[in-house]
């Protein structure tokens, strides 16, 4: 099986072996049988991009003709347009797959938001009352099987929007048992993708969202919700497993990044009864913060830089803004974020470097 790499390193590897080979170091065969062993990785394919914005516009410009001249048809006549457009993309997609599967997956895209977009019509047509969010709830369900059985990653990290886009429009009861086995679906879903980094991304994305508005929902105070899930970002960082453990640490020290940032604030401290002050625990927990972030720092890591350098700019808007002049503010604060831009780029460079000569 070859092994795929991205453009820029199997070019690299070419040129390797090529400056060997002019060096009488291998031969011609010898480069030639090496590179079987490898492949360039294809980048975003142009025709599968034209086909997908073709027929998203033939899509919105049917939909455009339809609703400006929608007052003028009867209500059988609208449903029955809704449902041979989309039986109509949906066949089309099946027809193509063998001969052009690029096309075809741009109509089944296709398919997908004309699902969605003939619920809330039916909703319009027939005057459906409740929440908005229940269309995208329904459309979450629609959408999941279809990535699921084709496994269509695309469609299936949309479901994912879809039904963030139904927690955070109006959390209920209901919600919260929907939720939990949607959830469950999600996670369970990413098996049929052989547990792919950019869905486990996406899993882990939804489940802290429902969780967020979970805890929002049961009015516990805000600094537990911060507490929580600085404790979380701690556990998705340290916990060792094999289920795609580098996005897990990414997510993680977002999660602890922006939970540790609001720790700084005296007003999430004081909502504590036995807390009457709550500055110094702000000081103390931006301090340590900073430590942290700084041995992470110092280990090659640059997410934890990001967080840095927005604890810097924090404080330095909190006790400088009121103070200084406009003027030399910006400058100075101009001249931070040029320092961290400039430190940034040095330490991806160096990582960059270190990962080649690993490499090599």
């Amino acid at each position: 099986m070859k092994k795929k790499l991205s453009k820029d390193r199997y070019r690299f590897i070419l040129r390797e072996f090529n400056e060997h080979r002019d060096r009488g170091i291998i031969t011609k065969e010898q480069v030639d049988d090496m590179m079987t062993f490898y492949e360039e990785e294809s980048s975003m394919n142009f025709i599968k991009v034209l086909v997908t914005i073709g027929a998203i516009l033939v899509g919105l410009g049917v939909l455009s003709f339809v609703s400006s001249n929608w007052m003028y048809i009867n209500k059988p006549f609208k449903v029955g347009i809704i449902i041979l457009a989309l039986g109509l993309s949906i066949f089309a997609s099946f027809k193509l797959e063998k001969l052009y599967p690029k096309t075809s997956k741009a109509l089944l895209y296709l398919s997908v938001l004309i699902y969605g977009a003939g619920i809330f019509l039916i909703e319009q047509i027939f005057h459906f009352g409740g929440e908005f969010t229940q269309s995208f709830l329904l459309w979450t369900i629609g959408a999941i099987p279809i990535g699921l059985f084709l496994k269509e990653k695309i469609i299936f990290i949309f479901t994912h929007i879809l039904f963030m886009v139904y927690i955070n429009g109006s959390f209920d009861n209901n919600i919260i048992a929907y939720s939990v086995i949607i959830l469950a679906i999600l996670y369970a879903g990413n098996k049929y993708f052989n547990f792919s980094k950019i869905v486990t991304f996406f899993n882990n994305l939804v489940g802290l969202n429902f969780l967020l508005y979970f805890l929002n929902y049961i009015d516990m105070k805000a600094i537990y919700v911060i507490l929580i899930f600085f404790g979380i970002g701690l556990a998705m960082y340290y916990t060792k497993h094999n289920l795609n453990l580098e996005v897990f640490k990414f997510e993680g020290l977002v999660t602890l990044g922006i939970s540790g940032l609001f720790l700084t604030s005296k007003d999430a401290w004081e909502e504590l009864n036995f807390i009457s002050n709550g500055n110094a625990i702000a000081i103390t927990c931006g301090i340590l913060l900073l430590v942290y972030l700084l041995t992470l720092v110092k280990k090659g890591m640059l997410t934890p830089l990001i967080f840095v350098c927005a604890l810097i700019l924090r404080y330095y808007f909190d006790t400088l803004y009121d103070f200084m002049p406009k003027s030399i503010f910006f400058i100075v604060g101009g001249v931070i974020l040029l320092g961290f831009g400039y430190y940034f780029e040095r330490l991806r460079k160096n990582l960059g470097g270190a990962l080649d000569e690993k490499n090599n």
